[in-house]
């Protein structure tokens, strides 16, 4: 991710792995290899410990005694829940921001989102597009001024990407293409009832292909 800077070699592990579990290329249920992935970054594996462990604190890891970690397996089951944690997140964060949007996070915001609405999905943008999703939202709770908040929303987006990279082949819902711009839209009418109910809707309608994925037994 681009927000996230090495400094140390544990973060540099850290942004490796990171990076290989949310495009796909370690999927979910591959036992993870201490050695291997210091020999790829070119380090030892004690900063790789530390990143696991990162990662497991991430919710993107699991570890099992006697058989090492393992990237972490969606199920329809957690998938609910932790929307239902987004949910109360973004809701609070959209009822917050009618009070502390200033005209640069406005201005901000709405250039991420027209990134968002007009640039298509395909292959080639696709990590662009989910790395630009995640900047827009934890932005939008950024702007609360509650660090706690958005503690717990990157490790919830994190989830819900590794949950999407599970979910790559299948059906995909339709969303408007002015859809990220109607929420902003809302947000700046200053009316807490408002930003919370269009902010309810759009976390809800992210929930879709996990609906269909489950009804074809798939999760």
């Amino acid at each position: 991710m681009d927000e996230i800077l090495f400094n140390t070699a544990g973060e540099k592990a850290y942004t490796f792995i990171l990076e290989k579990i949310l495009n796909g290329d370690l999927k979910p249920g591959t036992k993870l290899s201490l050695r291997k992935m210091a020999s790829e970054i070119g380090m030892s594996t004690i900063p790789v410990i530390e990143a696991v462990k990162r990662l497991e604190s991430d919710m993107l890891v699991q570890s099992k005694p006697k058989w090492g970690a393992y990237v972490t397996v969606p199920t329809y089951e957690r998938i609910k829940k932790i929307f239902q944690v987004r949910e109360a997140i973004e809701c609070q964060a959209a009822r917050d921001l009618c009070k502390t949007l200033t005209a640069e996070k406005k201005e901000e915001l709405y250039r991420l989102a027209t990134i968002l609405d007009t640039t298509p999905y395909t292959p080639e943008t696709e990590n662009e597009s989910r790395n630009t999703h995640l900047q827009f939202h934890m932005l939008l709770t950024e702007c609360t001024g509650n660090d706690i908040l958005l503690d717990v929303l990157k490790k919830v987006n994190f989830y819900w990407m590794l949950s999407n990279a599970q979910a790559k082949n299948a059906p995909k819902a339709v969303y408007p293409r002015y859809w990220h711009r109607l929420l902003m839209d809302e947000i700046c009418k200053q009316d807490p009832d408002l930003a919370e109910q269009a902010m309810r809707v759009h976390v809800h309608d992210a929930i879709v292909t996990f609906d269909i994925l489950h009804e074809q037994n798939l999760i």
